[in-house]
């Protein structure tokens, strides 16, 4: 009797084990993001999900679609996490339309469900502090333009090339939109043009250029911790992004991969991103970081032409200035 009642005991533990055991697996994530957006967002991930394994696909954001996009008949990606919602759209076949439980709480959302917004983050300027003393900021667009000789003679103003970048897409479409195109061939004149946002966000931290645009959040950190950079929102001209994800169509784990996407849209994962990351989350109940100026403040824009044809005239133009 006292053997039965022991394996009794064991088999009741063992099933209570199984009943508790949360979702496990493994998960693939393309993202554009860096590790400054990754790495809290998925410490709590972990807290909450042990069991589920998640590899990060780490590459610019043109790359990550054309990859979706070769791979489209046999997915590798669970997740797109990153990249402007215009994209999700225009590539909207790649993307299975998945109705967020959150979907209420965001401020902005897809009718059609392709695409679910994560976080809205402004691109200031940003100087270097240890080659342009604060006096000598300038804070207008036309103002930085008119002073292009002087940054030049110091390396240039930075801009990521928009055919590589998505930040670098939305800074010359948004320039575009406010003054014209001949206004951004003033610009490139002067410009020192890099391969990506992250070139871009380090040249002017290491001094490699005086001024150029950051995203707020990247910039708001370094700022803090006593890096030579300070930040300048222009009165005239600030551009700004929305970023979004999406469930990959044919998804090797489409469980798993709502779970994650739940997880994004959380309330939890949003005051990590106001919190920690400094970054303006889309949902309603959470306040933005408390060093950004609020949006209502600042003259936005965003991209107003397709990547292709802002790529096309930005190249054209380089191409005229022998650069």
């Amino acid at each position: 009797m006292r053997r039965i009642f022991s394996v009794l005991i064991i088999f009741l533990l063992l099933t209570v084990s199984l009943i508790a055991k949360g979702p496990s697996g493994k998960l693939v994530v393309y993202s554009p993001s860096g590790p400054e957006i990754i790495e809290p967002l998925y410490k709590l991930f972990h807290e909450k999900y042990p069991d589920i394994q998640i590899t990060f696909v780490y590459g610019k954001t043109p790359e990550l679609f054309a990859r979706l996009r070769a791979e489209k008949d046999k997915p590798v990606a669970d997740v797109m996490f990153g990249g402007a919602p215009i994209i999700y759209e225009r590539e909207s076949d790649l993307f299975e339309p998945y109705v967020h439980p959150e979907k209420e709480n965001f401020i902005i959302s897809d009718p059609n469900n392709i695409w679910q917004p994560f976080s809205i983050f402004v691109q200031p300027l940003m100087y270097n502090t240890n080659l342009v003393k604060e006096e000598e900021m300038v804070d207008t667009i036309i103002k930085l333009v008119a002073n292009g000789e002087k940054w030049q003679k110091m390396g240039g103003i930075a801009i990521a090339d928009p055919s590589k970048s998505s930040t670098g897409w939305t800074i010359i479409s948004g320039i575009a939109s406010a003054y014209s195109w001949n206004f951004v061939r003033e610009l490139l004149k002067y410009a020192t043009v890099t391969p990506g946002s992250d070139a871009m966000f380090n040249a002017i931290k290491d001094g490699e250029v005086p001024v150029g645009w950051v995203n707020e959040d990247l910039g708001i950190k370094w700022e803090l911790a006593g890096l030579p950079v300070k930040i300048v929102y222009p009165k005239d001209v600030c551009t700004v992004q929305i970023d979004a994800y999406g469930l990959v169509k044919g998804a090797p784990h489409p469980e798993l991969a709502k779970i994650f996407i739940n997880f994004l849209g959380s309330k939890e994962a949003h005051e990590i991103l106001s919190k920690v990351i400094k970054r303006r989350s889309v949902r309603k109940d959470v306040p933005p970081p408390g060093e950004l100026p609020p949006l209502g403040n600042l003259r936005l824009y965003t991209q107003s032409e397709s990547r292709e044809i802002v790529v096309s005239k930005f190249n054209k133009i380089l191409e005229e200035l022998g650069k």
